[in-house]
């Protein structure tokens, strides 16, 4: 009876990586940043469409025309431009953070620079 090779392998049938190769992880597809930055979109349009809607249901019920579809509608538009305010002073930190971090590593690269130019200062004039 002849025997089928499966798919089925081993370790010691494959190849196994070299010590010196490195074992790298796939990249996130999305990071927090950006799933944040998706969404604002729903932090805009919910409030603008729920305050109305809730608003008409209000005005329906107890008779008072546009008197609460208004009122919600401007506490939507409130709540969306208070959304979209803290998303950019949200951001603008980050930037401004992500800005700080390359001035102090510039810093610390020019402070290396300069201790190894007195180094050799030091080694060729020997003071």
């Amino acid at each position: 009876m002849a025997r089928k090779q499966g798919a089925h392998h081993t370790w010691s049938s494959q190849q196994k990586p070299a010590d010196d190769e490195k074992v790298t992880r796939r990249r996130r597809l999305f990071s927090a940043r950006d799933l944040r930055a998706t969404t604002i979109g729903w932090e805009i349009a919910i409030p603008i469409v729920a305050g109305p809607l809730i608003g008409f249901l209000i005005d329906q019920r107890f008779g008072t025309n546009p008197r609460w579809t208004l009122i919600l509608l401007g506490v939507g538009v409130l709540s969306a431009v208070a959304a979209v305010s803290r998303y950019m002073r949200y951001e603008f930190y980050l930037m401004n953070k992500e800005i700080e971090q390359q001035k102090a590593a510039e810093l610390e690269k020019m402070r290396e620079l300069i201790k190894e130019q007195e180094r050799r200062r030091k080694k060729r004039y020997g003071r």
